[in-house]
């Protein structure tokens, strides 16, 4: 396989990363900001749908692609970056969550009238999980199956049944609280719909780990292909027949099958799926036909930095609700604000890389 080629296939997957931390920052900043007519507008529907198969699909998915290409091999330190980035989810629940909302309640705060206190509070927030939390367990999970060396078409087949069987397992209790808190991060749903917070669920196992699995799958064909170029516009074509797909299943009940982003029915996530591969191989069309310019090096920074980003992006958001209310900005104040996290997300990761260099310098 020519190097440059190889190359370039995964500098694409850096510029689908690197965008979808942008659409990320967007999405977050106009649920949680943007007044119900940007939120309903043309321009709130792009950023809406741009926040969703480009986002965290794309994230999962990739990061069991990059998980293939990892340079360490054994099971342990794998186990423990996984467990890691999972306690990390609680931290930044904390942060970004139960301590402003204590303050906000404690000091009476008028923002604190927004939300119902029955189905918000400390203990809910600290509890939510959402993607860090499940990109933990994803991590672990994938370890074990590279342990186990498992066939990545029976990798590809789990995804396939994980999409399906999802619906079945939602919301399953068996009434033991400690119990009960394990099964919220396989298959938990509890829809709280309290201003810009629809569910504490936000990232179930079932049916999430469709996407890192997917991505475990394309890796291995990628990486073990010695040409590159031809799988990709496979996956462009897979993805178009998976749309497809989901289009003829979704169709006669498109209400029951799109009901929620984050527990999606199955024609949604044949969708996202299909989107996936058919946005990968339109981003090796981009790497192969443009120059590489300073917006790529920007959002190649982006991907090499989500984890960073991510934590970052929320924080600012979450705290700057103080100042700008609950979806009550205009189109021109969301805008900005959304140029603003961005700036500041990309700033704050820059200013710990330069730390964590001087850091391994000494």
């Amino acid at each position: 396989m020519n190097v440059t080629t190889q190359t370039n296939r995964l500098l694409s997957i850096d510029l689908a990363r690197g965008m979808a931390v942008f659409f990320m920052i967007a999405v977050h900043t106009l649920e949680v900001f943007a007044n119900p007519e940007v939120k309903n507008s043309i321009f709130g529907q792009i950023i809406e749908f741009l926040g969703g198969p480009p986002a965290a699909p794309v994230f999962m998915t990739l990061m069991g692609f990059s998980f293939i290409y990892s340079r360490k091999s054994e099971l342990k330190p794998k186990l423990l970056r996984g467990f890691k980035i999972f306690l990390t989810g609680y931290i930044l629940n904390i942060i970004r969550g139960v301590i402003p909302f204590t303050l906000s309640t404690y000091l009476n705060m008028d923002i604190a009238k927004t939300f119902q206190i029955e189905p918000l509070n400390a203990y809910t927030i600290f509890t939510i999980v959402d993607i860090l939390q499940f990109a933990g367990i994803a991590l672990m999970i994938m370890a074990i199956i590279q342990a186990l060396n498992i066939n990545k078409y029976l990798v590809l087949l789990s995804a396939f049944v994980m999409s399906m069987i999802s619906p079945i397992l939602w919301g399953i209790k068996l009434d033991i609280p400690i119990i009960d808190q394990a099964l919220e991060l396989i298959w938990g749903d509890q829809p709280i719909e309290c201003s810009f917070i629809a569910n504490k669920i936000a990232f179930p196992i079932f049916p999430w780990l469709t996407f890192p699995l997917l991505g475990m799958f394309l890796g291995e064909t990628v990486k073990n292909s010695n040409d590159s170029n031809r799988i990709f516009k496979h996956f462009g074509l897979a993805g178009i027949l998976v749309i497809l797909l989901s289009v003829a299943i979704s169709y006669q009940n498109f209400a029951y099958h799109f009901n929620d982003y984050y527990h999606s029915r199955q024609g949604a996530m044949l969708f996202m799926c299909g989107f996936v591969l058919f946005w990968l191989y339109l981003n090796t069309l981009i790497v192969d036909n443009l120059p590489e310019n300073r917006l790529f090096k920007l959002l190649f920074k982006w991907s090499k930095g989500v984890t960073n980003i991510y934590f970052v992006q929320w924080i600012i958001i979450i705290w700057s609700i103080a100042f700008f209310g609950i979806n009550s900005s205009s189109f021109a104040t969301t805008i900005l604000l959304i140029l603003v996290f961005t700036a500041v997300s990309h700033f704050t990761n820059e200013y710990i890389i330069y730390i964590k260099k001087r850091f391994v310098k000494q």
